[in-house]
This record gives C-alpha cells, structure tokens and sequence, in this order.
C-alpha cells in the first residue's frame, strides 16, 4: 500500500512539471511574436503652460497605397510586376489651373487652325445674286468661325442687298456657314427720265441686275409715289430718314432701294397691262396718275386707280370721236380721272 502511494504521488508530480513546461513555452513563443512586430511610432507631445495647447512635434506620415499591376507572360504562369501608380490627390487650385491652360489651348487653336477659317459661304433661296456677291459684302473669307458675327452679318446682307428677306444664318463648326433667304421678284421696270428701278409685286423698290426682258415696262414722269418712311425716334434716325428723302426726291438710286411704293399702284399697273392695247405702253405720272400712250401720239390718264375704269374707257373714246369729226385730235394728253370734268391738251 506505501508503495503504491508513493507511485501515485511522482505521476502527479510528473503531470504537474509537464503542465509547467508548457506553459513555460507557449509564454516565450508569445513573447518572441510581441517582440518580432513593428512597435507603432508614437508622436512626441510637447506640452505647454495649459492642458489644451499639448500638440505633436512631429506629424506621423500617412502611407500612400500604390497600385501594382502583374502582367501575365504566356502560358508559364510567370507574371511580371508593373511599377506601382500611386494615388494622385488634386486640390482646386491644381485642377482650375489646369482648366485654364486647356481652354486656352483650345481658343488658341479655334482662332489660329487653318480648319476652323471660313473658306466659303453656302447661299440658299438667291436667283439674281450670285454666292460671290454674299461674299463680297460679309468680307467673311478668311475670318475664323468663332469670330463671326450673325447679327453684324444679317444687318450688312439686309442693307446691301433690299430684295433678300427672311435672312437665316447658321453656323457649323470647323467652318461652315450657311445663309438662307428668300429673293424679292421684280415684276415692273419704272423707267425714269435718267433712272430705271425695279418694282417687286408689293411695291418694294429693288436695285437692277441682269436682265429685265420680261418685266413690264413703264415710263415714270415725276417723283416716285413712295409711302411714307416709318417714324424714328432718335435723332441720328431722324437725319438719315431727312437725307433719305431727299434723295428719293432728287430719284437718287441708293436712296430709295428698299423703299415701298404705294402697293395699290403696283396692282392697277399689272390690271390696266391686260385692259389695254398691246402695242400700247404704260405711263404714269405724278399729278394725272396712271395711264397709256396712244399709238396716235398722245398719253391717256385714268388716276391712280381703276375706279369706274370702264366708264373712264368709255368717256375716253368718245371724246376721241368727237375731236375727230372737229379734225382737232388732241397733241400731249387726255384725262378721264374725273368723269364729270375731263379735259384734254
């Protein structure tokens, strides 16, 4: 029985020393580890006078991650690591600057490449003018196509060219321009007794180009029966609208393209084309109104209008076949404008 204690007593023992010696390792492995890490850099503080006012001496560096790209060679496996591109962080400083220097780059470019220079002018709706003359009064050639002005450009084609209306310009980049208008008609020649003007069906005065073979022709003796011009209201309109009518008195060309006749004139006119002889041409002048020229050799005034057209016709022959039977036919004129007071020269 004392023996058989005794060995029970040293296995407990045994058990006990080997529990320890465990322990004993797992505490130096646990050691050696904690002594193997990086110990965290800690910042000195420095403190002052008040408790608030402690601050590092030194800020701790953030590390910045980097990407690294592996590129795969072939079927190997191998794999070649790229250079890593690290995180670029832009303030608002950096970027508006970098903002600028590209805007600039790109009004540079608008305003100097020879791709974004106007090379020519695409012209729609005209049929006496030619694109060349478009042309000619923008002086566009040449100008870059951010500098070109739409409005400047409308206001010079409207003042050049008084038959052009509903103006349209469109631009396209690099250098595209394209003008659409509608062109005024002429349909009356107004021969003056120095001057020939061009009458549109209402009564716009339009300059002449190319041919007039197939207008109707009329010779004008006087001023031109032009409405009068809207009202101004500064004093630099006021002028130009004075040296305008002067010049529409003295018939100056330029100064009445783009005026308007009375419309109503113009309508009599094309009526009183169809009621006459055909070998009869058509006058007007400014007291006596509208009227023909006689093949005998002498004019024929109805008014400015074609009231009572048939009983002016009327009056017209008969006094004719009564002058006639006297043998005293009438040598310059012969008005009907008021039927109850005709009279002839």
């Amino acid at each position: 029985m004392r023996a058989d204690k005794v060995m029970e007593n040293s296995s407990r023992a045994d058990l006990i020393r080997q529990r320890r010696s465990q322990r004993s390792q797992q505490h130096v492995s646990s050691t050696r580890q904690a002594a193997s890490r990086p110990m965290p850099s800690q910042p000195v503080i420095v403190r002052g006078s008040h408790p608030t006012a402690a601050r590092p001496l030194r800020n701790s560096t953030q590390s910045r991650v980097r990407r690294q790209y592996y590129y795969t060679l072939g079927a190997s496996g191998a794999e070649l690591r790229l250079p890593a591109i690290p995180f670029l962080k832009l303030d608002w400083k950096m970027l508006s600057g970098t903002l600028v220097i590209l805007l600039g780059f790109a009004l540079y470019t608008l305003l100097s490449a020879p791709q974004f220079k106007i090379q020519g002018i695409e012209v729609q709706g005209i049929q006496r003018l030619t694109p060349g003359d478009i042309d000619a009064a923008l002086e566009a050639t040449g100008e870059s196509v951010v500098q070109f002005n739409l409005i400047e450009a409308r206001e010079k084609l409207a003042a050049a060219f008084p038959e052009l209306t509903d103006i349209k310009i469109t631009v396209g980049l690099p250098a595209h321009v394209v003008i659409q208008v509608n062109e005024r008609k002429p349909v009356v020649a107004w021969n003056g007794s120095d001057t020939s003007y061009w009458i549109d069906s209402q009564g716009y005065i339009l300059p002449p180009r190319g041919e007039a073979a197939d207008l109707m022709q009329i010779s004008g003796a006087g001023e031109l029966p032009l409405l009068p011009l809207p009202k101004t209201e500064t004093i630099k309109d006021q002028v130009n609208t004075a040296q305008a009518a002067v010049g529409a008195a003295n018939e100056s060309p330029v100064a009445v393209w783009g005026r308007q006749i009375d419309p109503t004139i113009v309508t009599a006119l094309l009526d009183l084309r169809s009621r006459i002889p055909a070998e009869s041409s058509l006058v007007y002048d400014t007291v006596n109104g509208l009227g023909w020229n006689d093949t005998r050799g002498w004019n024929v005034f109805i008014g400015k209008d074609l009231s009572n057209f048939d009983l002016k016709l009327t009056m017209y022959q008969k006094i004719i076949e009564q002058l006639e039977q006297q043998g005293n036919l009438p040598s310059q004129m012969v008005s009907v404008e008021f039927v109850n007071t005709p009279f002839y020269k």
